[in-house]
């Protein structure tokens, strides 16, 4: 595996109207790339809620930018704020990231 170098953080809120804020993930998020020594090549952030990744807006941002190897990693907080489409479809664009040469981690 090549080491880390850069990530791209990914967070997203999971509800309408319940005034959640991605801020919270975020933080963890940089705290642990600040320990790491990564630097962090952009952060995507979805603040509306969406169960079809095809209807974040940020997250294709993401995959785009996988393919174009602009970061070693994508690091969300926990798999539920990557996707909720079920596990296969999980699965499925954690492979895609996979074939970019694109590692991925969750936090917890």
């Amino acid at each position: 595996m090549k080491p880390i170098r850069t990530a791209a953080l990914y967070a997203r809120v999971s509800t309408k109207d319940k005034g959640q804020d991605t801020e919270n993930q975020l933080a963890q998020l940089r705290e642990f790339c600040t320990r790491q020594g990564w630097t962090i090549a952009r952060e995507y952030v979805d603040h509306v809620s969406a169960k079809r990744a095809d209807n974040r807006a940020q997250f294709q941002a993401l995959f785009v930018d996988a393919s174009r190897r602009k970061f070693d990693l994508v690091l969300f907080w926990s798999l539920d704020r990557f996707s909720r489409e079920g596990a296969l479809a999980t699965m499925k664009q954690l492979e895609l990231l996979n074939s970019y040469g694109v590692n991925w981690r969750s936090f917890t």
